[in-house]
């Protein structure tokens, strides 16, 4: 398996996985997590695991709205966010810490 159970502190709001985005499709996602893959169109696409209670955060929300002028509301697949993968990681740790 290619996930993780996450550790309880704050900055594990998210695991990464490994492998490539295609390869991953097939594997479990956790109970009130979503797969997203996170990158721009220059850069690495990653795919992560994100708890849903994160997306109440208006930071996330942004990101969403993004990812919906971008790739329009219905997307297929797994959702998709524009957005610059270690800025990801960041907004997801800043979230993860003042919950």
């Amino acid at each position: 398996m290619l996930w993780r159970r996450k550790e309880k502190e704050a900055a594990a709001a998210y695991e990464r996985l490994a492998g490539a985005c295609d390869e991953c499709v097939e594997d479990k996602v956790p109970r009130g997590h979503v797969p997203v893959l996170v990158g721009e169109d220059d850069g690495p696409v990653q795919r992560f695991v994100v708890n849903v209670r994160l997306f109440r955060d208006p930071r996330m929300a942004a990101l969403l709205d993004l990812g919906a002028q971008q790739f329009g509301h219905h997307q297929q697949g797994v959702l998709r966010i524009p957005c610059d993968v270690d800025r990801f990681r960041r907004i997801i740790d800043v979230i993860s810490k003042t919950r």
